[in-house]
């Protein structure tokens, strides 16, 4: 996957003349690190890195039990309803 236009991207020169201020300069978003003109890391905090594993995994368990739904039998309202 490529960067696309906007986001933070830098030379490796930058990263590492700036590294002391890197995590204040980032914050949440991701810094795509070029190095000779081909993109070479993608540089986040921890805190950043963390929160994006915790969407992965809300999102897995949603694509789990949509999946899991999906291939279990359904019933109408009314049938339910009628048991009741």
């Amino acid at each position: 996957m490529r960067a696309e236009t906007g986001h933070n991207i830098k030379p490796i020169s930058y990263m590492k003349a700036n590294a002391a201020k890197l995590r204040e300069e980032i914050g949440y978003s991701p810094l795509f690190v070029t190095q000779n003109g081909e993109e070479a890391l993608v540089v986040q905090t921890p805190e950043a890195y963390h929160l994006t594993e915790e969407k992965l995994a809300y999102m897995q368990l949603i694509l789990t039990s949509k999946k899991s739904m999906e291939s279990r039998p359904t019933r109408s309202l009314d049938d339910v309803l009628t048991d009741l």
